[in-house]
């Protein structure tokens, strides 16, 4: 074509396009455009028309059939719409092989940018379906892909269908809610449900359907906007995991805004210290103060916390009630956007650990004095058997009548009790062999009673027996059994400080 010529020809193509009542282009034989008229342009929406049917359409084969009407893919700024499109010679000679496209909007259905019920709202980075009165996939936002891994034209297609893409679990009821909507052109809005991705990943979306009307309201298609929300949903999902790890510890938790005021507690620190949630939170740290909560303590607890950021170490807490309980407690500082806020404390109720260590060091010291009874009633036996052997050679010379009889047979009784004390002191401090032999229970528990009478008489404890006279023997280590009678009525005594009856 003459150079000179170049713009009238220009100027006829473009006002053979301008008197078309529908979007069309013109494109060369290298399948290069040439012109877009505004009808297309504002199909388009876009300040930057493609320059090759590649641009434009998603399979440029799907426009190279003349004069034949076909379903074709429009790729929009918007995302992809499914039209029909029909190919024809350019009526105006040019030298070269001119071809005008002719796109019609499938039944003339809206884009999603036609369509803004005052009651929608949504944002660019919404996934958007739209679908005809069929529910036949016609338009599909390009964030497609982002969101569920499978590109638009899949869906637009026809290959895929987007409640296809839903999860398993989730698939019968969104059907369910998209079946009413096509069959009761009703909108529903905010349903939550999973999709599977084409990678196989999970994702979380928030759904809603409305229902296209034309200008006579008669029903034509669906849109729908998906929000992806798993980012939100998995920071949900964390956030009830670590509450769930927070209130079902089994050590108390207590968190404070930086004034000590408590914000929230878990179920153990209920349970250690009696107070409730409720009567908790809004009072400070000092309900739990005790006698033993010294300024000294406090000093040392904000000092280590000022310069270490945590604090560890046993306190004594006062509970609801007035009891006193031993933790172990851990204080760090919360921090949020690298400001303090608030602190947290661990604390771990070690009065069982406590008593246990207290029963260790009873237990040695019952093993040290046990030593020590041992070499005290060797250096004891000696004496009392020249003392007992002297009494009873004297008593040999006196009759009962005899004046120092009856305070020399004292002498004799006394130390042969004191012998049998030793013996039992000894036998209960030697490392014990199992001698398994006939027991008379009255007899052993009589010698157990015997050994602790006079401190149970001290403490106003009354030991009552109701021994059966017939009881017979049983097969047993007399020494084992000894202890562990010992042991039982040792308890009781303990467990009566003000005095009392003990019935055996």
């Amino acid at each position: 074509m003459n150079q000179q010529n170049q713009p009238l020809f220009e100027e006829r193509i473009s006002r053979f396009l301008e008197l078309l009542s529908i979007p069309a282009l013109v494109i060369n034989d290298k399948s290069e455009i040439l012109y877009l008229n505004s009808h297309l342009k504002r199909f388009l929406e876009d300040d930057n028309p493609p320059r090759n049917i590649s641009d434009l359409f998603e399979d440029p084969q799907q426009i190279s059939n003349l004069s034949s009407r076909q379903l074709a893919t429009l790729k929009t700024t918007k995302g992809h719409l499914r039209i029909s499109c029909e190919t024809i010679p350019f009526p105006i000679q040019a030298g070269f092989d001119l071809y005008t496209v002719l796109i019609y909007s499938q039944n003339n259905r809206p884009k999603s940018a036609d369509v803004k019920p005052t009651h929608m709202i949504y944002s660019q980075s919404d996934l958007i379906f739209q679908f005809d009165e069929l529910a036949n996939v016609y338009f599909v936002s390009n964030n497609a892909e982002q969101i569920t891994g499978y590109p638009a034209s899949e869906f637009i297609s026809g290959r895929i269908h987007p409640i296809e893409i839903v999860h398993p679990e989730d698939r019968r009821e969104i059907q369910k809610q998209f079946n009413k909507i096509v069959k009761e052109h009703v909108s529903i809005e905010n349903i939550t449900h999973r999709i599977i991705k084409k990678d196989g990943t999970v994702a979380y979306l928030l759904k809603s359907w409305y229902t296209i009307f034309d200008d006579k309201r008669n029903f034509v298609g669906i849109i729908g906007l998906n929000k992806d929300i798993t980012k939100e949903k998995e920071l949900e999902e964390k956030t009830e995991l670590f509450h769930s790890a927070f209130m079902n510890s089994t050590d108390a938790i207590v968190i404070t805004n930086t004034e000590g005021t408590i914000i929230e507690v878990n179920d153990a620190f209920t349970k250690i210290y009696g107070f409730s949630r409720d009567e908790a939170i809004g009072k400070t740290t000092r309900i739990l103060k005790s006698r033993h909560s010294t300024p000294e303590l406090y000093q040392q607890m904000w000092n280590s916390l000022n310069k270490h950021d945590q604090w560890k170490g046993e306190i004594i807490n006062k509970c609801k009630d007035g009891r006193e309980v031993p933790v172990w407690t851990t204080i760090t500082p919360i921090y949020l956007k690298g400001k303090k806020i608030g602190y947290m404390g661990i604390e771990s109720d070690i009065s069982e650990k406590k008593n246990l260590e207290q029963q260790i060091i009873q237990t040695e010291k019952l093993a040290t004095i046990g030593q020590l009874s041992a070499g005290i009633a060797h250096e004891i036996g000696t004496p009392l058997n020249i003392i007992s052997g002297n009494a009873e050679f004297l008593l040999m010379d006196l009759t009962s009548e005899d004046k120092g009889y009856n305070e020399l047979l004292a002498i004799v009784n006394q130390t042969k009790r004191i012998t049998r004390l030793m013996r039992q002191i000894l036998d209960f401090a030697r490392p014990k062999i199992i001698s398994l032999q006939p027991v008379d229970l009255n007899s052993l528990i009589k010698d157990v009673l015997e050994f602790v009478h006079i401190q149970f008489e001290k403490n106003k404890i009354e030991i009552k027996t109701y021994f059966s006279k017939n009881l017979p023997l049983i097969y047993g280590d007399p020494a084992l059994l000894y202890q562990v009678f010992l042991n039982i009525i040792v308890n009781s005594f303990h467990a009566m400080p003000s005095g009392g009856d003990i019935r055996i």
